[in-house]
């Protein structure tokens, strides 16, 4: 026998010692909750995700001998989800759309090799209720659209009405698209339906002012709520501006600070199934969650370098979170930008808490990452 293969024999010998040690005696799997014990959990960490080792467990033969996975999470963007176990997180200087697959717990790019060289600067992405997958190029200023198969199915030329094209999301309800124009200072929101604009927030000529309802400052994401109700995450102006869905003022939200539920530099918005809304704050690493009138209930984050800790993910630390997204699960996802990955957590409803609840085997344990003083439960 060579020395080779005596080598690669030692170490399934070892690995099916250590794993027959493991599986003795019940697994336990802390989670983190925020606020911590003994108050009443809202959010739950899930997880984090960079490549297709993320996804499922690499065996010890895998570690030790070297294999790694190819693909992975180098400045992912923004970032969809289907709600039936897909994420679509659009990868900055890699040029392409990674799908996670949490189900099947593999990874692959979006349309592979068909996508190669369909994109200048591609930017954002989004879902709609049919599982069609639209993807921005803030160079071009077009959107294009895969079906379910990843096949591109249309484009949507928005040249003529955009400077640019930062993220986008979609109302499935009314089957509209929001697309964030940073660069024009507005919002355009779009008739999917119909193939076209029904209107434009803000003004390109008059939005460097940052002054008035409609006088937006770096625009870096939009949402709806369950009404349809819009929301505007007016970065430069450090407030959240809400509108109804025909485009009418109703109000607004927000400060620069550094207090909790102050903004230094936010950067995504989202809301959840019961109207809470979620904004990301790249410069002060945190989520922060407000009602309706813009009042802070909680918030969670703080300052943490994945990449500088091995593999300690380190539950609720951010390095620059970015685009957030929230499906009709109320999960949660969030780019961690500068550590090359993904966020997900959970909104933690009554309903969630009787289907998975804390136990002796998945017992409950406080948040390793540094968190903020001073919130409020909801």
């Amino acid at each position: 026998m060579s020395k080779i293969k005596l080598i690669i024999k030692c170490l399934v010998l070892t690995a099916t010692v250590i794993f027959a040690g493991c599986a003795s005696g019940p697994q336990v799997r802390e989670r983190y909750f925020w606020p911590p014990p003994p108050d009443t959990p809202r959010i739950e960490w899930l997880g984090a995700f960079s490549n297709e080792g993320d996804l499922r467990q690499a065996s010890l033969f895998e570690a030790v001998v070297g294999e790694t996975m190819q693909a992975e999470l180098e400045r992912p963007l923004n970032i969809a989800a289907d709600g039936n176990g897909k994420v679509y997180v659009s990868d900055f200087k890699q040029q392409c759309v990674y799908v996670f697959d949490m189900k099947l717990r593999k990874l692959h790019t979006l349309a592979a090799e068909r996508a190669l060289g369909m994109f200048e600067q591609l930017s954002g992405v989004a879902v709609d209720g049919d599982g069609n997958v639209y993807v921005g190029d803030a160079k071009t200023r077009k959107v294009i659209v895969f079906d379910q198969q990843e096949k591109a199915v249309a484009a949507i030329d928005l040249s003529k009405e955009l400077a640019s094209i930062a993220s986008m999301s979609i109302d499935k309800p009314r089957k509209r698209m929001l697309v964030t124009d940073v660069k024009g200072h507005r919002i355009l929101v779009y008739d999917l339906a119909a193939k076209t604009v029904l209107f434009v927030l803000g003004s390109q000529e008059t939005g460097k002012d940052g002054a008035g309802d409609l006088h937006f400052n770096y625009p870096t994401s939009a949402t709806t709520d369950q009404e349809g109700n819009i929301l505007v995450c007016d970065s430069m102006n450090a407030r959240i501006v809400r509108f109804t869905p025909q485009g009418k003022y109703l109000s607004e939200f927000g400060q620069r600070g550094d207090a909790v539920g102050d903004f230094n530099i936010a950067k995504g918005v989202a809301v959840d199934s019961e109207g809470h809304i979620y904004v990301t704050d790249g410069k002060a690493h945190r989520v922060n969650i407000f009602n309706d009138k813009g009042e802070v209930l909680l918030a969670f984050g703080g300052a943490y370098s994945f990449k500088g800790a091995g593999y300690d993910v380190r539950p609720g630390g951010f390095l620059l979170p970015n685009a957030i997204y929230i499906d009709q699960n109320d999960t949660i996802y969030i780019v961690d930008q500068m550590n090359s990955r993904f966020q997900m957590y959970q909104y933690v409803t009554e309903k969630y808490l009787k289907e998975h609840p804390i136990t002796e085997q998945a017992p409950a344990a406080k948040p390793v990452a540094p968190s903020p003083t001073g919130t409020k439960n909801k």
